[in-house]
């Protein structure tokens, strides 16, 4: 399988992704706009749908422990 297109893409729905990629995506994003202003991130439809399939999976707490640093670890 390849890797998630961001943003999802109709030939590779945010639905086929794995948890990991999923979680990785989420530490990627989390990471590039940690310091910044959060209203991007509450405002993209992307982001929400991320968001949601995190949720929808029962992944958010592990989701709230991604750290700001995309070297870190689930």
């Amino acid at each position: 399988m390849t890797q998630p297109i961001w943003p999802p893409q109709p030939r590779y729905p945010i639905e086929e992704w794995t948890d990991n990629d999923l979680l990785d995506q989420y530490r990627h994003i989390k990471s590039q706009f940690a310091g910044e202003d959060s209203d991007y991130l509450d405002d993209d439809d992307n982001v929400a749908a991320l968001i949601q399939e995190i949720i929808r999976r029962g992944l958010d707490g592990l989701a709230e422990a991604v750290a700001d640093d995309p070297a870190n670890t689930v």
